[in-house]
């Protein structure tokens, strides 16, 4: 078992996870940020500003998509901790979510522009549905194996570590070009560049997608295959009752619901009050900005691995709301005509503390399924991966959901260019530096309560190894 020796934390090897494997568990990662974060990002830049379609629509979409997670997250969870196969509990599940979340991906971009608002409406909510219950059916079990490929505490923070540098890899070199890259000379023109860049991202994606089904051997020890099975609804309540868990996804809804319900809105006071309605400089700095995020996420991940073996994940995690306030507050002095290169300092300060949450978050969430074995005798990183999961897609669509109402509200209209409505740049750019406070407010005070401690984490393992008769 892993041990204390002096102030350095030693990782036993029978825990530690090979980089070969991180390698490939990175691999599927790379394609979940893209699945994940295209049509967050750039839904309301491509239908909106690109193809005509109302901002309230296409965030009514997302938003109906989230309440369907609701269901299909759980009932995933659910089917991936009760599946048995000589394959492994995850992998099948994987490797047909990448194949399906791939084929789907596609087809969104391939709707057209010159609908009607009734046709789009339909035809984008009913690929978006396809599309994310594919997305659900890769992306739960694969967060779920990340969990379990280790027992001791650090090497959680790892494998997570490991599953956002893949994002952020994705982020600087890929996902964040999407928009730039519909523009490029390639093309006829953007409606031809969504198609290809769209089919070219997807089949990218399949492929990733598939290779830690196809290579990662999955261990399901034996206390496991034994355990009995779940139902889907006494594995929710279970979930649901773990204080520890609560408080976790709570600061992790607060946060990112906050950040996003604006963050999105960023682009129209960069296009039409920085930029002056240049879309070539708009397609080259959105791409820069959103890169930057990702920079700063991979500059964060070594100091939080090793903040958090010092002074523990509680601790370090912390101080992420506080850079979330920082880099909100940033905003009031960083949107000044003719220098975009300022709207990097929010993004990075705001990027360093999202970094926090999405590495410490998942690796206590993978503590807590030891917490909650401990209590119920059954280990369910499916559910709580699945639970986790589907809180970051309702945070994250309920909030474009309301930045589409903010946008229509403050009368902002692609076709006036830089004669948007008097004062609503300035009016976005006063919730970009204040609403994410509020939720960095609530998250930290749902982390500062967070009980379960290092110390705690040892002694549950000790407890659990005996229980299982493990010397």
């Amino acid at each position: 078992m892993s041990k204390i020796s002096g102030t350095s934390h030693i990782i036993d090897s029978k825990d530690k996870v090979s980089l070969t494997k991180k390698i490939l568990y990175g691999c599927g990662s790379f394609a979940d940020m893209t699945f994940q974060w295209t049509l967050v990002a750039f839904a309301l830049a491509i239908f909106n500003m690109e193809l005509g379609y109302s901002a309230v629509l296409v965030g009514s979409v997302l938003a109906i998509t989230r309440l369907w997670d609701a269901i299909t997250d759980p009932l995933m969870g659910s089917i991936s901790d009760n599946f048995r196969s000589k394959f492994g509990r995850r992998r099948p599940f994987i490797g047909i979510g990448a194949v399906c979340s791939g084929i789907f991906f596609i087809a969104i971009w391939f709707i057209p522009s010159g609908m009607t608002d009734t046709s789009f409406f339909i035809i984008f909510l009913v690929l978006s549905l396809l599309f994310y219950t594919s997305y659900t059916v890769f992306t739960v079990p694969l967060l779920a194996l990340g969990y379990e490929m280790s027992a001791d505490i650090h090497e959680r923070t790892n494998m997570m570590n490991v599953r956002v540098f893949a994002n952020s890899l994705n982020g600087i070199f890929m996902f964040s070009w999407f928009f730039a890259l519909i523009h490029s000379e390639f093309w006829s023109g953007p409606s031809e560049g969504i198609r290809m860049v769209g089919l070219i991202f997807g089949l990218v994606m399949i492929v990733l997608g598939i290779i830690p089904a196809l290579t990662i051997k999955e261990t399901t020890k034996s206390f496991v295959k034994e355990q009995q099975k779940v139902s889907v609804i006494k594995s929710v309540k279970f979930t649901f009752s773990s204080k520890p868990f609560v408080l976790l996804v709570v600061a992790f809804f607060m946060a990112l619901f906050a950040y996003n319900t604006v963050a999105t809105a960023y682009i129209y006071p960069l296009r039409y009050y920085v930029l002056e309605d240049n879309a070539t400089l708009f397609g080259k700095w959105n791409g820069l900005i959103e890169s930057s995020h990702h920079i700063a996420t991979v500059l964060m991940l070594w100091p939080i691995a090793q903040l958090s073996k010092k002074f523990g994940k509680r601790m370090v995690c912390l101080l992420a709301p506080i850079f979330l306030v920082l880099g909100s507050l940033a905003n009031f002095i960083c949107y000044v005509p003719n220098e975009p290169f300022l709207v990097l300092i929010p993004r990075f300060l705001v990027a360093s503390g999202i970094a926090g949450l999405f590495v410490l978050v998942p690796s206590m969430i993978a503590d807590i399924v030891d917490f909650d074995e401990l209590k119920t005798g059954t280990r369910r990183e499916g559910m709580f991966g699945a639970i986790f999961s589907w809180v970051l897609k309702l945070a994250l669509a309920i909030a474009l959901l309301i930045n589409g109402y903010i946008i229509d509200g403050l009368g902002v209209d692609n076709t006036l260019g830089i004669n948007q409505p008097e004062g609503s740049m300035e009016t976005i750019i006063l919730l970009l530096a204040i609403i994410p406070i509020i939720g960095a407010f609530f998250a930290f005070y749902c982390i500062y309560k967070y009980p379960l401690s290092e110390k705690k984490m040892y002694a549950i393992r000790t407890e659990l190894e005996n229980r299982r008769g493990i010397n």
